[in-house]
């Protein structure tokens, strides 16, 4: 872990809610916040996505920042039909795995975290995660006949 943004000496332990940078302190947490450059968070506008469109598909993202909005316009490929997302949620195999508390709170670390490519890359070597990520693509793309058989 590196030092701290203000006074360099110990390790930071807390995040700015506006950069990001790192402080060690309550000290450096009032000496940063009267330095720091950023704007807030409720600065930036947040652009609502229909919950459904027109074709049935679920966007990817529910929100998402203006300065995004095309990259989200390139994730077609990514959407999963409404269908689908039920029959997951109906699957008493997904359910049954979903029962486990250690995947359950490797599913909410995912959500929470600030890097979710090295929490997914994490979770895809534990056996658990991989066998709820099988099941869910054996409902969601059924037809792929590179898909290994569960099990």
């Amino acid at each position: 872990m590196s030092n701290c943004v203000v006074c360099s000496i110990e390790t930071k332990k807390y995040k700015c809610p506006q950069c990001y940078e790192r402080y060690c302190s309550l000290a450096c947490c009032t000496t940063h916040k009267e330095l720091c450059t950023r704007k807030p968070k409720e600065s930036l506008q947040v652009v609502a996505v229909p919950a459904y469109e027109d074709n049935g598909h679920v966007p990817y993202v529910q929100h998402v920042h203006e300065a995004f909005r095309n990259v989200v316009d390139h994730v077609d490929e990514d959407k999963v039909p409404e269908d689908l997302l039920k029959r997951l949620g109906e699957s008493e195999e997904v359910k049954a795995v979903l029962v486990n508390p250690h995947l359950r709170a490797m599913m909410e670390n995912l959500v929470n975290t600030d890097t979710p490519d090295i929490l997914m890359a994490q979770a895809m070597k534990e056996p658990i995660f991989t066998e709820l990520a099988d099941l869910c693509l054996k409902i969601v793309d059924a037809d792929n006949p590179n898909l290994e058989p569960v099990g």
